[in-house]
């Protein structure tokens, strides 16, 4: 199968979270050990990858939470990744923190924000406006001392939060560089075949904090599994003939059951478009 260079990778810092979010699988759900990436085994990803364009330092869990956060930040910056971009949930910025952030190299920092303030604190269990208050912070500071640091929200919606839409957007569009609404990626089951299976015209793919390998990070438990980073290369992983069975199965329509009920292969192509237009406006 004829499949673009790998350019973009998810790489998970931690998949534990200071958060009990009630959609999400960390809460419940999610079976695999939990821990944090040894600095070693990011160095392995980021010197294997040497075309490396895109850089997403979250997955499932806070990435804030990892004691060396900063310095793989500025590792991949240092070794050429072009963006690197990071989400979080936004509980863990204090003035130190927010200093932190605007003196490293990211590119793109958004902030996981559900809703309207009653919305947030049902879902997330904590109240958002000290977090706001935080947030709006760290906008001061980042443009005074580095404007080019670009700012998002990202708000998960689901059924009974459609509501909160207009009020958000009209809201967080005064605060942030962007504001971006996405579906719950769990939903119901897929009539469509994968017009993209796995990367293939596009070129993504995750690390977990363990350094297993995987295609997509709506896979939390690590059941599709394409082989350890400790022991093979991002490259080799990327062409080999694991993955190209699943790509394969995802354009014949016959999907694994952890793929039967997602429309992640539907939203992927939107959200590296998101990744690089916040970068150019």
């Amino acid at each position: 199968m004829d499949v673009k260079k790998i350019t973009s990778l998810i790489i998970e810092p931690t998949n534990t979270c200071n958060l009990r979010c009630t959609f999400c699988f960390v809460t419940d759900g999610m079976t695999r050990d939990g821990g944090f990436m040894d600095f070693n085994i990011f160095k392995k990803i980021i010197d294997d990858c040497t075309d490396l364009e895109h850089l997403c330092m979250h997955n499932w869990g806070e990435p804030l939470l990892h004691k060396d956060i900063f310095r793989m930040i500025k590792y991949a910056k240092n070794k050429g990744v072009n963006y690197v971009v990071m989400n979080t949930n936004g509980t863990l910025l204090t003035d130190k923190m927010i200093n932190r952030i605007v003196n490293s190299k990211l590119d793109i920092i958004r902030f996981s924000i559900d809703g309207s303030a009653e919305t947030f604190k049902r879902v997330r269990g904590v109240e958002l406006e000290n977090i706001e208050k935080n947030i709006k912070k760290l906008k001061i500071i980042k443009e005074k001392k580095r404007p080019e640091l670009k700012m998002g929200v990202v708000f998960t919606v689901e059924e009974d939060t459609e509501g909160d839409a207009e009020e958000y957007i009209n809201h967080w569009e005064k605060i942030v560089d962007h504001v971006r609404l996405q579906p719950k990626l769990i939903t119901s089951p897929r009539t469509e075949v994968c017009p993209e299976p796995f990367g293939k015209d596009y070129g993504k793919l995750v690390v977990l904090w363990d350094g297993r390998v995987i295609p997509c990070c709506v896979d939390y438990n690590a059941n599709l599994m394409i082989g350890n980073i400790q022991n093979d290369t991002i490259p080799n992983l990327w062409k080999s003939e694991k993955l190209n069975i699943l790509r394969e199965q995802h354009l014949k329509g016959e999907f694994p059951d952890t793929c039967a009920n997602c429309n992640e292969c539907e939203s992927n192509k939107a959200d590296k478009r998101f990744f690089v237009n916040a970068l150019t406006k």
